[in-house]
């Protein structure tokens, strides 16, 4: 790939200021834009992969700052507490993700489509974020941190749905894959759900190792069906 231009994405949501990360390809006009949710390390280096591949495919990617204050965890013992914030304020995640696709969207051409793509917990706020009523080109989750609908939020995703799971996700089972299911299916929402099989949470994370034992384990062919169907899913014209 060539050069890629980084720069800071600040916004601010209530009293908290947030610190993403703009990239795009020196030598590319987007065709789109996607903010990625990382998964608990935040702005890391598999986020900032994840981003290249997605930029290979026109896109200019904002890696948004999932805790605040541009903080990403890089032990795992600072995690628990700060996943437990996100899981306990979930419309704070929200409103958050609101803050960055209105920041990032300040620096796209007028009318270019935007997606919201999560990897764990991300993928629970970027859910989240489509039953909100967000008017975005398209939600997809890989690996996610899966919740049905909180109390008194809707079970209405307007936008298309990508949701992409292993069977043997020790963190969203697949008695929590089938309650999202119905949900989302009761609800009329357009979606669909590639599960692979033998595939556990962080599948898409090479740190992860691959002892099947394992509460996180890297799947090297889940992981790349899983960009394939992100792929498919960003070139797919779309009605909404």
């Amino acid at each position: 790939m060539s050069q890629i231009i980084e720069k800071s994405l600040p916004y601010t949501y209530g009293d908290k200021q947030h610190v993403g990360v703009l990239l795009r390809a020196a030598d590319q006009q987007p065709t789109a834009a996607v903010v990625l949710l990382p998964d608990w390390r935040g702005q890391s280096g598999l986020a900032r992969d994840h981003a290249r591949y997605l930029m290979q495919h026109g896109c200019v990617v904002a890696i948004a700052d999932l805790y605040g204050d541009g903080f990403s965890p890089n032990d795992p013992s600072q995690v628990g507490p700060m996943v437990k914030q996100l899981l306990d304020h979930r419309d704070e995640g929200v409103k958050a993700l609101d803050a960055c696709v209105k920041a990032m969207k300040l620096h796209l051409s007028p009318g270019m489509p935007v997606y919201c793509l999560g990897y764990s917990a991300g993928g629970m706020i970027a859910l989240d974020y489509g039953r909100s009523g967000a008017k975005v080109a398209g939600i997809i989750v890989c690996s996610a941190l899966l919740k049905t609908a909180a109390h008194g939020m809707s079970t209405r995703i307007f936008a298309p749905v990508l949701l992409l799971q292993g069977t043997q996700d020790a963190v969203s089972p697949m008695d929590v894959v089938n309650a999202v299911i119905k949900e989302m299916d009761e609800a009329g929402n357009d979606f669909r759900f590639e599960l692979y099989s033998q595939t556990h949470h962080a599948f898409d994370n090479p740190e992860a190792g691959t002892d099947p034992t394992a509460r996180l384990v890297y799947s090297p062919s889940s992981a790349a069906r899983a960009r394939l169907a992100i792929a498919e899913f960003l070139r797919e014209p779309k009605e909404h």
